[in-house]
């Protein structure tokens, strides 16, 4: 309610309105002739006035500004939940498939009562939501913008300004929607011309028509999911997880019920280094890929070589690092696109799956990657977790008590 009157006062034109503050005025909400535009702070957030108020307009000017209003309110509500501080309460997955692809794993054994803390790795199969040209283009406050660098075109729609709380300086949020779907991203104004020039919608349409059509039915998606004790371990996620910490249910393909704390993929690797759990690092091309992408791991190869996740030029990719003038001409003569930077050069995998496994195949036949065990004895878990000594002789408590003698007990009581 506040975000819709803080619009109309700085002078945002709304759709349907010709003069939004002579609304205001016609409700009462605001004074005509003031020195100075001013609702007070108990009508900024009073949301069943404005609504009764709103009866006393016109219809059409009703319909205007409730639809505003609605939309505002949804583009807050999406902000928040994209921040990770909107609270949803408990959350079914919905999926048509959901099946484990590890078996589980002690995360955290609490020393008091024993329960233990289970690591769930998921994968569920859910259907898409193409954001279709013939649909986002209609909508009131969309603009096409197409990126300098790659000619890709993504939809932009104003949302919410905000203050840097350091610098008191006031940005524009803009949510970014590609044909993968709506609102995908939500970047700041200045980032979005740095990197993309407005076009016609019509310059996008074949572009987008033809990304959407490659758009499958269904996708897969990785879910990490702790359950069972998470109550000792509540203040440590909230530290290691920055976004809230949502609690969901679900019931596998093979009958399993699990209830647990979704936990975002960049975070469990470091969740993993602090809990201490035992685990390999991924072997295959297909499997560093997917823990680099998903996981945010970095994984070691032989001769210092790493992978690594990181962003270029705004988008996430996966680097190789080498760590000598040899490495650099060897890869070289792979498929890695190589890239000169500050006289320094660079190695990514290509964006295209299959090109990408290739390339990476290629660097792994030269250089194979550790197999990295993390110690048990290194992280919380074993921090809480006694060691048992065993083969002790049993110890009887009377021969271990020593009688005081008749003139201190005497004394004692004496004093009392």
């Amino acid at each position: 309610m506040n975000v819709v009157f803080t619009r109309i006062l700085n002078g945002e034109d709304i759709i349907g309105l010709d003069n939004p503050r002579q609304t205001l005025i016609d409700m009462g909400l605001l004074k005509d002739g003031s020195e100075r535009d001013e609702i007070t702070p108990s009508e900024r957030t009073n949301i069943p006035r404005f609504l009764n108020r709103l009866l006393s307009l016109e219809v059409e000017r009703q319909n205007a500004l409730f639809d505003y209003f609605y939309q505002t309110f949804l583009e807050t509500i999406e902000h928040l939940r994209s921040k990770g501080k909107i609270d949803d309460g408990l959350e079914d997955l919905k999926a048509s498939r959901v099946r484990r692809l590890e078996p589980p794993q002690v995360l955290f054994t609490d020393a008091l009562t024993g329960a233990n803390t289970i690591y769930y790795k998921l994968e569920i199969t859910v259907p898409t939501r193409p954001a279709r040209f013939e649909e986002i283009s209609q909508f009131d406050g969309v603009y096409f913008y197409e990126n300098r660098t790659t000619g890709e075109f993504v939809a932009v729609r104003p949302t919410l300004a905000h203050t840097d709380p350091e610098t008191g300086e006031r940005y524009q949020m803009v949510s970014v929607s590609r044909p993968a779907g709506y609102n995908l991203i939500y970047i700041r104004e200045s980032e979005l011309t740095s990197r993309y020039k407005i076009v016609p919608k019509s310059r996008a349409r074949d572009w987008w028509q033809a990304e959407q059509e490659k758009i499958p039915p269904t996708e897969q998606k990785t879910i990490h999911l702790l359950s069972g004790a998470l109550l000792p371990i509540w203040k440590n996620l909230k530290k290691l997880q920055q976004t809230g910490l949502n609690i969901v249910r679900t019931t596998t393909d093979d009958g399993v019920r699990l209830v647990g704390v979704n936990i975002a993929g960049n975070t469990m690797a470091e969740i993993r280094r602090t809990f201490g759990i035992w685990r390999c690092a991924a072997g295959t091309a297909d499997e560093i890929i997917r823990a680099v992408r998903e996981e945010n791991e970095i994984v070691e190869l032989a001769s210092d070589v790493r992978i690594r996740p990181t962003r270029f030029q705004g988008n996430r990719v996966i680097e190789i690092c080498p760590s000598s003038y040899e490495q650099i001409h060897e890869f070289r003569e792979t498929a890695l696109i190589n890239i000169i930077q500050n006289s320094r050069n660079r190695f990514f995998l290509p964006e295209n799956e299959n090109l990408a496994l290739d390339a990476l195949e290629k660097v792994l036949m030269l250089y194979q990657p550790l197999q990295l065990l993390k110690s048990e004895g290194s992280g919380i878990n074993a921090q809480n977790i006694p060691s048992l000594i065993h083969n002790h002789e049993l110890v009887l408590l009377p021969d271990w008590l020593i009688e005081p003698p008749n003139g201190e007990v005497e004394r004692i009581l004496v004093k009392n």
